[in-house]
């Protein structure tokens, strides 16, 4: 289901427990993000949890959101430079179980996004690169190397 203005303003919104505005869009099969300047940047927080994203892209000028929340999707491609110009004010970006295999993900999300303080990547390949690294440096230590 393409994410159009009519959903938009369908969707369940609401105040959640610590008062920021929020919309929710979980489990919609949508494929891509577009259209989002119909919220009027009203929201702080929005759900797309649990769709068919794969790209993290196409952000309009939110300077209000600060929490997108984005597992459960097919993310492997972040367009972090969007993200910067566009969601200046992001501070939370939740992309458990997604696709994302690059370090240069991390990289540009944190030199960009100079408000993120929580990114939460658990459950993509990307991880398993971050605990063998990890591994590997603890392993070093122990061995006096």
């Amino acid at each position: 289901m393409r994410l159009s203005a009519n959903i938009l303003q369908s969707a369940e919104q609401r105040t959640n427990p610590i008062g920021e505005r929020e919309i929710l869009l979980r489990s919609m099969a949508i494929p891509a993000i577009e259209h989002l300047a119909v919220t009027r940047d009203q929201f702080d927080t929005i759900d797309l949890s649990n769709n068919h994203i794969t790209n993290l892209d196409n952000f309009p000028k939110l300077e209000r959101l600060s929490t997108l929340y984005l597992g459960g999707n097919d993310i492997n491609n972040v367009d972090a430079k969007n993200i910067k110009r566009n969601v200046p004010n992001i501070s939370t970006l939740t992309m458990t179980g997604n696709s994302v295999k690059g370090w240069n993900v991390i990289n540009d999300l944190g030199v960009g996004c100079k408000k993120l303080e929580f990114l939460s990547l658990v459950g993509n390949p990307v991880t398993s690169k971050l605990y063998l690294l990890y591994v590997f440096v603890v392993l070093l230590g122990v061995l006096g190397i």
